[in-house]
């Protein structure tokens, strides 16, 4: 509700005035002044948005007061009334930028207009701020979660603007095997309905790629447990309202705004078990899960390390070797001569890798049937493993060769879909190792490096060409205007109109 002062002399004008507010409908927090004098006291100790005053009273003109006001609240609305027709005075309430001036005795349908376009014009300017409000938390966000120190930030901004920050307690990230944000959920404020009713205690939302986003947890400090069950209900609300699964991780407790880029990053690293795991939403794994059995069943681990071979996948064929072998090593084929076929099953799969595997294959399933233990076979497995590893790192197709390879096709396509599967597709390698190997060399996810291009190539356009907003949102890549024009703001810190201006 607006806050509006009356200062008139005139019990009667001031009564005449609360008239027409209650006859028209407008609803006001009023206060009253007999005199100029009182009105600037009470001004002074509660500010107003809109200041009613006749231009002669006592003590202090109306034309004084208003020049007091302009000075001490720049932003107040103030309306004349008077019963005097004087060109002077008009034209001294117009140097003080008056919104208009209201001659006696009033004219019921002119004071509604006058009114109605004061408070319409309140109305836009408090939207508009609490817009530029929103925008400021995402972009300062954004920036701390893309690796911008804290203390740049706080070089950059006045202490006040960053103090949103210490609101936030934990933080849990959603990650989708595709883009959704922009595409299929373009609605940002009905997607953040969706959570209204499971999520206590405030919170916001960024999405900071096509494919992710993260939840930003206000109120009390949440523990492990609730912060995981948590993100199992974000998981059903959106299987169920979306028809899509995506994975979460939640972060460890957040002290203050400085450790909100460092959890992030935790919370996105942890993901990568996603890879390792069938029907899990929720990372990272507890401890005594991974002390456990592993989900995957012996045929599935196998299959996973044949593709590891053929790709040269070197950092996926470890992780899915230490699953296999703690299977092994703690029964789980519920069988020693099982265990042993398994084994050599596997030795089959590794000397393919190997040049001379063929001619080596025979002697090296002979020595795993003629272990006495398993610690035994264990040891000659793991031989071979680290002498393919050691082929695949000094293979043509280096990591560096594939980031090169994975690059190019981004810079040849960005105007396509892309997706992690594809870009592993087309380098002949896995999702999680083309991942894992591009976050090393490039110190970015594939998802933000192709949104970095895109967002570049859309600023080079905006620069050099004349081509309307939605044509370049659609040469880069993004389906929806209103989702690529607010990335470009979060990266750009403008509008793309205002960019090109």
């Amino acid at each position: 509700m607006f806050r509006l002062m009356i200062a008139d002399d005139e019990d009667a004008e001031r009564m005449g005035i609360r008239f027409l507010l209650d006859k028209f409908g407008f609803e006001f927090d009023i206060r009253e002044a007999t005199n100029g004098q009182e009105a600037l006291a009470r001004l002074s100790e509660s500010p107003a948005d809109i200041l009613m005053t006749d231009v002669k009273m006592p003590f202090l003109s109306g034309i004084e007061l208003a020049a007091r006001v302009r000075e001490e609240f720049p932003d107040m609305q103030i309306i004349f009334f008077s019963g005097y027709d004087d060109f002077e005075y008009v034209k001294q309430a117009l140097s003080l930028q008056a919104v208009d001036y209201i001659l006696k005795p009033v004219d019921p349908a002119e004071f509604q207009r006058v009114i109605g376009q004061v408070r319409e014009r309140l109305s836009r300017e408090r939207e508009t701020e609490s817009q530029n409000v929103a925008f400021l938390k995402n972009y300062v966000v954004a920036r701390l979660l893309n690796q911008v120190a804290y203390e740049k930030l706080c070089q950059e901004y006045e202490e006040g603007r960053l103090r949103f920050l210490e609101e936030y307690r934990s933080l849990i990230v959603m990650e989708f095997e595709e883009d959704v944000f922009g595409n299929e959920i373009s609605d940002m404020r009905a997607f953040y309905r969706m959570f209204k009713g499971v999520i206590a205690g405030g919170f916001d939302f960024l999405d900071l790629t096509p494919s992710q986003g993260v939840f930003l947890l206000k109120g009390p400090e949440a523990g492990d447990e609730r912060l995981r069950e948590l993100a199992k209900c974000i998981h059903l609300v959106v299987e169920k309202e979306l028809c899509k699964k995506c994975y979460l991780a939640v972060s460890g407790p957040i002290g203050c705004g400085k450790e909100l880029g460092n959890a992030y990053r935790k919370a996105e690293k942890s993901l990568e078990e996603r890879f390792f795991h069938q029907n899990r939403y929720v990372y990272p794994c507890r401890q005594k899960a991974r002390q456990g059995m592993p989900e995957a069943g012996d045929g599935q681990l196998l299959q996973a390390v044949e593709k590891d071979v053929s790709c040269h996948d070197g950092y996926s064929l470890r992780r899915n070797m230490e699953n296999l072998m703690e299977v092994c090593r703690n029964n789980g084929f519920q069988s020693y001569i099982y265990t042993c076929f398994v084994c050599a099953s596997l030795m089959k799969i590794l000397a393919k890798g190997l040049p001379d595997g063929g001619g080596r294959l025979a002697g090296l399933v002979e020595q795993v049937y003629s272990c006495s233990n398993f610690a035994g076979v264990e040891e000659v497995i793991w031989q071979v493993v680290e002498e393919l590893e050691q082929m695949f790192q000094m293979a043509e197709d280096s990591p560096k060769r594939t980031i090169a390879l994975t690059e190019q096709y981004i810079q040849e396509h960005y105007r396509e879909a892309l997706s992690l599967d594809l870009l592993a597709e087309k380098a002949f390698r896995t999702p999680h190792y083309l991942s894992s190997i591009f976050i090393q060399e490039k110190g970015v996810g594939i998802n933000k490096y192709i949104k970095n291009v895109r967002m570049e190539k859309a600023r080079e356009l905006l620069m050099g060409t004349n081509m309307k907003i939605s044509e370049i949102c659609e040469q880069v890549g993004y389906g929806s205007v209103s989702y690529f024009c607010r990335s470009f703001r979060n990266e750009y810190g403008v509008t793309p109109e205002q960019y090109r201006r």
